[in-house]
């Protein structure tokens, strides 16, 4: 008796208490489902907070750096002649001193011309042949031969990045502001190479846009530590050197190490002035192929930290970046979705083939549109989400603004491939393969676009007629 008032006392406070005639079994249904809302609102709220934050904080600018740190660009790169060369130009055409900088290539189980394009160009190049695939061995191994063959140079720190990227001028200048600062890691700000390709180039550009002008961006506007995402950070050499290299090697290295940085308390940094850019998948098969990948190294991080050292874990103690940090590669959504899913099936049999029929209009009046309106709600956050980057980088997206506005609607489909994709994850081991990079576009170009402002025919038609101009004089 007392058990059945404090369900109905929970259920009313939540969503207005149980129908009337519901059995036990529905009513123990109805408030597994408040629980697993409220925890999935618990969880995630903050990526809503962060996006709201977005809206009202201004970009956090750095003063001038005491000193000019030495630095290492390391790229990892597999097969990427088309691209490597613009991303080695990028790095030497920066605004900082030259003999402050070094570049490193390690071409890792290259078979076109990747090597010999980047030695033409200046790099230190280190040819990696192996069994072992995957960027986190190609990263360990050149970051071992940097120790070893070049550490009378003393570096300060690695840059990291992949060989499609290209860098705004003032990059480094930018971020030697944070390591002045005393930031042992810190990330950057992504834009997209190719948002104009399609709207699946666009949901992962918008993706990374929404990582970095309002997830960054937050918590550095708070004072909070943050993560890295694949390319465009650096990690000072101290910390190189305490690691042994980079012993990262599930299938989302990046994610791994800041999740391994959470719990060590040492503090990521973010400068949303440095600006690099970073070419995106344009069909749905090869952005699945990479967003499996990524699934399936957020399940590797969760085994890793999540169960089989989950008293490590809670041993480090709890601060945002930690809990945040969990949430990323806690399978959750998954869960909360196949519950929604069960529950809503669930019900149906209970309401028609328990009792007969006798509560249909409560499912179909109450229960079906309840969870349509869940699933109506989840899709109105994505676009809100990618409105507000619209809101404050359409400057610098080099779209019209009307097509902005209209892959804020179609980003939450894209983003909904990644349910599916992670539950694949789940159960199958995927192997590394390679996202081909075909956009051949220099640092030139990406200024160019940037200044095309948004909206109207005569400004498509420049944009266009400024490529063509670059490419021309390049050939």
């Amino acid at each position: 008796m007392l058990g059945n008032r404090l369900l109905t006392a929970v259920l009313r406070v939540l969503f207005g208490g149980f129908p009337v005639g519901a059995d036990a079994f529905l009513k123990t249904l109805l408030v597994l489902n408040a629980v697993v809302s409220c925890i999935a609102f618990i969880a995630y709220f903050h990526q809503n907070f962060y996006a709201v934050c977005g809206l009202f904080t201004k970009v956090k600018k750095y003063a001038a750096a005491a000193v000019q740190h030495k630095f290492a660009y390391l790229i990892c790169a597999h097969d990427e002649e088309s691209v490597i060369g613009n991303l080695i130009d990028s790095i030497k055409t920066q605004n900082y001193p030259q003999e402050l900088m070094r570049i490193f290539v390690c071409a890792d189980n290259c078979t076109d011309e990747t090597a010999r394009i980047a030695r033409e160009r200046g790099a230190v190049v280190f040819e990696r042949a192996s069994e072992q695939k995957g960027k986190s061995y190609a990263l360990d191994y050149a970051l071992k031969r940097i120790m070893r063959d070049y550490g009378e140079e003393c570096f300060d720190a690695v840059f990291i990045f992949d060989a499609d990227n290209l860098l705004d001028a003032e990059y480094t200048a930018e971020m030697n502001k944070l390591f002045d600062k005393g930031f042992a890691v810190a990330a950057s700000y992504r834009a997209s190479k190719n948002v104009r390709a399609n709207w699946v180039a666009a949901g992962s550009s918008y993706m990374f846009y929404r990582e970095s002008a309002l997830i960054h961006h937050s918590r550095a506007a708070l004072g909070l530590g943050t993560y890295v995402s694949g390319t465009g950070f650096y990690v000072s050499m101290r910390l190189i050197r305490e690691l042994g290299g980079w012993p990262y090697h599930t299938m989302t290295e990046d994610i791994e190490f800041s999740v391994d940085c959470a719990q060590k308390k040492i503090k990521i940094g973010y400068n949303e002035n440095a600006v690099f850019y970073d070419e995106q998948p344009e069909t749905m098969k090869a952005s699945c192929r990479q967003r499996l990948r990524w699934c399936r190294g957020m399940h590797e991080c969760y085994a890793k930290y999540g169960v089989k050292n989950l008293k490590k874990t809670l041993r480090a103690g709890f601060s945002p970046i930690k809990f945040e940090m969990f949430v990323h590669i806690c399978p959750l959504p998954i869960f909360t979705f196949l519950w929604t899913i069960a529950s809503i099936a669930l019900q149906a049999i209970d309401v028609y083939g328990i009792g007969g029929g006798r509560l249909s209009q409560w499912f179909l009046g109450s229960a079906l549109p309840s969870a349509g309106i869940a699933f109506l709600v989840l899709y109105l956050i994505a676009v809100f989400n990618a409105a507000v980057v619209v809101i404050r980088k359409h400057r610098t997206i080099p779209l019209p603004l009307g097509r902005q506005i209209f892959y804020c609607f179609t980003f939450p489909i894209f983003m909904a491939a990644f349910l599916p994709l992670s539950f694949i994850a789940l159960f199958k081991k995927i192997a590394w393969k390679k996202v081909p990079h075909t956009v051949d576009a220099r640092i030139e170009e990406m200024k160019d676009l940037s200044a095309v402002r948004n909206g109207g025919r005569t400004a498509v038609r420049q944009e266009r007629k400024n490529i063509k101009q670059l490419r021309t004089q390049k050939r």
